[in-house]
């Protein structure tokens, strides 16, 4: 969908923008609109999704032999925007800079189209799935996937983060190398904001399957998940345990009353 979305947008774009640049209409509003119209439609969208946030469902995606947590619709339609935005920024620019339009209105299109193309970029680079794999944790990324073995990751970690968090910390062994780039770090930052899951079922089962190396060949099978969900859902996701001197303050995944487990906030 994340695909379809951008593609999407970009199509409407550059067919508004060749629209743009193929008529002239007398009457000013219209003509605005025409001109106009797929800029204000972007930014209206990316103020409308300020604050919000989707805590997304305690559950994966089955993708082969893989768990993925996939985009959210947040980023996807975030993203959309500034797609939008960049293809009819860049054909009121054309057009402007061709037609005699204007030198001052030709660079003010310029500009928020380069705006538009550095906020896309960065919203690109961002890693936007997160996959669990029998022989570990994968975070595909736009240039380069980031791996970290099971063992790597330090037991009774992550923890659940808090909502509307951005990251999840995961604290790795000072004797394993994260790759790519074949480094040796003490915390990795997976990006959640982005994925269409709740961050605590998340936590929870990473941490799980630090705990049960038995269990990870299943990883990628219905039935697995199924067990996986019942097995959060009953409590069964190991304790939250401190990551070192560095973290001073453990947020349990159990949660206080009213938002008592991972799972069991999503029952």
């Amino acid at each position: 969908m994340h695909q379809r979305w951008l593609l999407g947008a970009a199509a409407l774009g550059v067919v508004w923008g060749v629209a743009a640049i193929a008529f002239d209409i007398p009457v000013l509003v219209l003509d605005l609109l025409l001109h106009l119209g797929p800029t204000v439609a972007g930014v209206g969208a990316l103020v409308a999704l300020i604050g919000w946030r989707p805590a997304g469902p305690a559950s994966f995606e089955l993708r082969g032999e893989t768990f993925v947590a996939p985009t959210n619709r947040r980023r996807t339609i975030e993203t959309a925007a500034f797609v939008l935005v960049l293809t009819s920024q860049a054909a009121l620019a054309i057009d402007r800079l061709d037609g005699g339009g204007g030198l001052l209105d030709g660079l003010l299109s310029l500009l928020f189209g380069l705006l538009a193309a550095a906020l896309l970029a960065r919203a690109l680079l961002v890693p936007t799935t997160v996959e669990l794999r029998a022989e570990g944790l994968r975070v595909p990324g736009r240039l380069h996937r980031i791996e970290v073995p099971w063992a790597a990751i330090r037991p009774g970690t992550p923890w659940a983060p808090r909502l509307r968090t951005q990251r999840l910390e995961l604290f790795i062994g000072t004797s394993y190398l994260v790759r790519p780039p074949s480094e040796r770090r003490s915390r990795l930052d997976v990006p959640i904001d982005v994925l269409d899951i709740h961050p605590w079922f998340l936590a929870d089962a990473i941490r799980y399957y630090v705990a049960h190396p038995e269990h990870r060949a299943s990883i990628g099978r219905p039935a697995e998940l199924e067990r996986l969900s019942r097995r959060l859902r009953d409590g069964g996701a190991p304790p939250a345990l401190p990551a070192g001197p560095s973290a001073p303050v453990v947020r349990q995944a159990t949660a206080p009353a009213a938002e008592q487990s991972t799972a069991a906030h999503r029952r």
